[in-house]
This record gives structure tokens, sequence and C-alpha cells, in this order.
């Protein structure tokens, strides 16, 4: 596919079709796609997670680190986002990717009620504990940094280090309304992804140069839409599940900041990464998610990245990599007591002699 520069907000639905030809003249998986929806350099497997099929990538040696993969409950949603990148940072760390409950090919859960942004945490919290770990660095990305941030702030004693992705979930809202706004920014795509045209067209649409939006991943992603799991999981999460998830969601994510400001319950090294030019969450929406974690953590760091779009891990995965590893190197011989109420105990009154 041509690596064109689309993605931002001024392009046309004509120019989102021609990225997306090569897709529409796909008529069902590329041939030698992987049964198990494996793309890049690496073949996923399956494990169980309390009941839970689950799909996962691991590859490398070193600490353990674990990459959430963004959005969900769609069918085309998985850990392959993380293709480009998984090569690099597998030079540095055993990285490990999994599938969320009910997206890519990770089983669904029993009850409807669990559609939830608090099943994922829980279930990538066990995935956590299956794979054999206690502490771990922890990377999540879109709605992947929203679970990523509330199983931090709920099990802050197994994360070394937390980097937050361009992230709508974890973030309060900011400027016109976001629904609305991604109703604009995928205008013109079609609903459809049983050939992988509708979820190519969206991924191109939050690209600032879609390079990552290749045959072999659209191929992949229309394997999994058409897998019998994912027709259950659109079945089965109705407009009812979807506001319950949403209201699970809010609760849950404003519940997170009042702890964080008010017990410190988020502090280990945070690292916010943004992309200036990321058309679906807005840079307010970074400072002010920054703005509440660095109240009370001083190990809080916020970084943008320009000409890159919501999936710019993707578009720069060598620039990603090497900011994600020196981040976490930088505070690897850190021991220094940071804490908001260690500062406030040792802080002088500058009005008292």
């Amino acid at each position: 596919m041509a690596k064109l520069r689309l993605g931002r907000m001024g392009r046309t639905t004509l120019a989102l079709g021609a990225v997306m030809g090569a897709a529409l003249a796909l008529l069902g998986p590329r041939p030698g796609l992987a049964a198990n929806g494996s793309i890049g350099a690496y073949e996923a497997k399956f494990t169980d997670v309390n009941g839970i099929r689950t799909r996962y990538y691991e590859a490398g040696e070193g600490e353990p680190l674990f990459l959430v993969h963004g959005s969900g409950f769609t069918g085309t949603a998985s850990a392959n986002t993380w293709y480009r990148n998984l090569p690099g940072l597998a030079d540095h760390f055993h990285v490990y990717a999994a599938d969320k409950l009910a997206s890519g090919m990770t089983d669904n859960p029993e009850n409807d009620e669990d559609f939830t942004i608090a099943a994922e945490v829980e279930h990538m919290y066990q995935f956590i504990r299956t794979m054999g770990h206690d502490s771990i660095h922890l990377i999540g990305q879109s709605r992947g940094a929203g679970l990523a941030f509330l199983l931090a702030e709920k099990y802050p004693q197994i994360i070394q280090t937390l980097v937050l992705v361009d992230s709508g979930t974890a973030s309060p809202p900011a400027g016109d309304d976001r629904p609305n706004r991604r109703a604009r920014i995928f205008r013109g795509c079609p609903r459809d992804n049983s050939e992988g045209e509708g979820f190519g067209c969206r991924q191109a649409a939050l690209a600032y140069n879609p390079v990552a939006v290749t045959d072999e991943y659209v191929a992949a992603a229309a394997y999994m839409w058409n897998q019998p799991k994912a027709e259950e999981t659109r079945r089965r999460v109705t407009p009812e599940i979807r506001e319950l998830n949403g209201a699970v969601t809010t609760r849950m994510k404003y519940g997170a900041y009042q702890r964080i400001l008010t017990e410190d319950s988020l502090h280990m090294p945070v690292l916010l990464y943004w992309a200036k030019n990321d058309p679906s969450v807005l840079p307010a929406q970074a400072y002010s998610l920054y703005n509440i974690i660095a109240e009370t953590n001083p190990r809080a760091w916020l970084l943008f990245i320009n000409r890159g779009g919501h999936f710019h891990y993707q578009e720069h995965p060598d620039e990603f990599n090497r900011n994600v590893i020196n981040f976490i190197e930088s505070w690897k011989n850190d021991t220094s007591d940071r804490s908001t109420s260690a500062a406030r105990e040792n802080s002088a009154d500058p009005w008292t002699d």
C-alpha cells in the first residue's frame, strides 16, 4: 500500500477511498494468513486465564514489559497493532502483548455484564499473573491506556513504570464532544469490517501517515472479524451493554482521579506519550491528565511527538521504542524518595522563622 501522508483533519473521503483501494479487493483472509491471526515476525500463542482462552505474543528476554492495545469489543482490535514495535522492544525486555478480553481472538466473558473495562482490567491483571510475574513495566494505548491506567492505580505494587499513549479513555474530556469528533473523522468509512475496508479506512483516518496499514494488517483484522467469537461479541454487546460500559468507565476513571489526588495512589514513574497531530485525542486532554497525576507524583513525565497520529508508535516505531526504553532505563537506579507525603513532611514552612 502506498505510504501516503493522510490522517489529518483536512483529508477528503476520496483520498481515504484511494488509500483503501487494495483492501476493497480482498474477498477474504489473505492466502497464507495464520489461523491464529499472527502477523509480523512473531507467532501468537494461547493460554488459559481463569477460563478465558487468551491470545498473546511473547518475545525477548529481560524484565517483563506488557503492551495493551486499544479499542475493544469490535472483533478487529488486537495485539497485532504492536507488530512494528515488538522486535525492537524484545531486544531489551521480555515482551508480552495480549488480545484484551473479548478482543481479537481472546474469548468473550461468560456474562454480558462483564463487557466492561472493569472486567478487562481484571483479565489483564490475571494474564500478568498467569505469565508468572508480579513486577512489570506496562504500556497501554488509547482504550488500552485506560485499562493500563486503572490497573496501575488499583494494583500499583506490581507496576515498575507506566506509559500511557494517546488515551481519551484515561484522560478527562476536552474541547468538542469526542463521539461527534470521531464521527467526523470517520465520515466516508464503511461500517462493515468483513473484508477489512472499514477497519483499514478508520486506521488510516486516525493516522498522520498510515505506513502500518498494510494489506497483511487489514487482512488479519478482517479474518478476526469473521470468526464466530467476534460475531458473538457483536451480538451480545447491545446498546444497553455499551451504555453500561460507558458508565463503569466514567465511574472508575473519576474514582481513580480522586484517589490519586487524595491518597497518592499512583506513585510509580509515569510517562504520558502523546502525538500533537492525533485527530482523536486532543493535546489538552494530555495536559489535563498530566496535571492530575503530577499533582501527587513528581516522577510524571509528558512527551509530545510531532507529525504523528493516534498510532504514532506504528508510524515511528524506532523513535517510540527508543523513548520508552530511555524512560524505563532512567528510573532503574533511582532510589530517592519522591513521594508527595515525604516532600510535604520535609518541606519547610516559608512563613515561619
